[in-house]
């Protein structure tokens, strides 16, 4: 206990950015003391990589920017600050260990390694603060599987048929009740205002989000005849579109999943929500299967330790890079990605054949293309999706 310093209880954002069914802000606001948030974007994610183009990009950098100021508006409401930083997170540790007494951390269990490289820096910036880790990120809790994830199953189909008999999905949780001690931080917000555009197609926060959900299941009802539209190109409604609410949780997979099974009870339950779950379930499936693989879902080989001999031709990169490749398809929905940040599911399945089996290049060189560009990037279903 430093008494010179202020109390504190840390809550780590990395990727749930939102205030309704996050057990870890729940958990912190708990006692008394008070709560600050904090969000860390080191800038090597913004550099040029050895790829030629920067991990996130700027529809994705546009995309979190909004999202940081709508949920430091949403603590705000709730008395909690956040502190947000373009760092490194060493740096932004070591002020905090200056700066505040803080008596626990709490934060998203994620199963990347970079994700966990940063937790281990926690501990050893606080090697006596009690770190507490919360599986926010998947609709099934980890715990509530029918099998270990050691055992999880080599395929998608054979895993759903068991959980589907064994089902347990937790309740969301609601958000913290209002506190009267926020603490007012000097690394704001302000420092991503610069990124932060408005897109016309994207309503962004928390609220609004849900909003979207409402509307597309009780008042638009899409979600009844989604099975029938959701591999066309367009329209913007063939397809949810939950995946750039859930890539940085701006919603919880558990919020999304229990407001269709109250569509289901309340107006209609067919092949189209059994779908939409379907889908759900498919994302999990890619998160376990990360945490059970770990790093090897990089390797060049793949899960499965098939060798191919990949080309590295640069006239084939520039071609998908310019999205003047010949082929219209193709181009077409490069030119999107491109231009939105978004491509259909279809669109991407298209895509990621003509990168792989007609070019041959690199799976991964694709993948780090999606990484790049897909406002609803998520680590473990675009290099799962990749593989598959």
């Amino acid at each position: 206990m430093h008494p010179d310093k202020t109390q504190i209880r840390l809550v780590y954002f990395q990727q749930a950015l939102r205030t309704l069914d996050h057990a870890g802000l729940i958990h912190a606001c708990e006692s008394n003391e008070p709560v600050l948030g904090l969000f860390v974007l080191d800038p090597h994610h913004i550099a040029t990589n050895t790829n030629g183009f920067s991990r996130i990009g700027q529809h994705r950098l546009s995309w979190l920017a909004n999202h940081l100021i709508a949920l430091d508006q949403s603590l705000s409401e709730l008395g909690i600050g956040l502190m947000a930083s373009i760092d490194s997170l060493q740096s932004v540790l070591s002020r905090l260990r200056n700066t505040y007494d803080i008596l626990s951390i709490d934060y998203e269990s994620l199963p990347g390694s970079e994700e966990q490289t940063d937790i281990a820096l926690f501990k050893t910036y606080f090697p006596n603060v009690n770190l507490r880790r919360h599986a926010i990120h998947s609709l099934i809790h980890p715990d509530d599987l029918p099998f270990a994830i050691d055992d999880l199953p080599p395929s998608y189909t054979e895993a759903r048929i068991i959980i589907e008999k064994n089902i347990i999905v937790r309740q969301s949780l609601p958000q913290p009740k209002k506190r009267s001690n926020r603490i007012h931080v000097s690394e704001t917000v302000n420092m991503f205002k610069p990124y932060a555009t408005q897109s016309s197609l994207l309503l962004v926060g928390e609220k609004q989000a849900q909003a979207v959900l409402h509307q597309y299941l009780f008042i638009d009802q899409h979600a009844l005849t989604y099975k029938q539209t959701r591999n066309q190109l367009e329209p913007w409604s063939s397809s949810s579109k939950w995946s750039i609410y859930l890539s940085l949780g701006i919603l919880s997979p558990r919020y999304i999943y229990w407001q269709l099974k109250k569509l289901e009870a309340t107006i209609a339950k067919n092949q189209s929500t059994y779908w939409l779950w379907f889908e759900l379930l498919w994302r999990d499936y890619f998160h376990f299967l990360h945490l059970k693989y770990g790093n090897v879902f990089f390797k060049q080989d793949g899960l499965k330790q098939r060798h191919i001999e990949w080309t590295d031709q640069p006239t084939f990169k520039q071609a998908i890079l310019d999205a003047k490749t010949g082929y219209p398809l193709v181009d077409a929905n490069l030119i999107e990605l491109y231009q939105t940040g978004w491509m259909s599911n279809r669109g991407r399945q298209n895509v990621a054949n003509f990168i792989s089996k007609i070019l041959r290049l690199d799976w991964r060189w694709g993948a780090s293309l999606f990484e790049h560009y897909l406002i609803d990037y998520d680590v473990s279903s675009n290099y799962g999706n990749w593989q598959y």
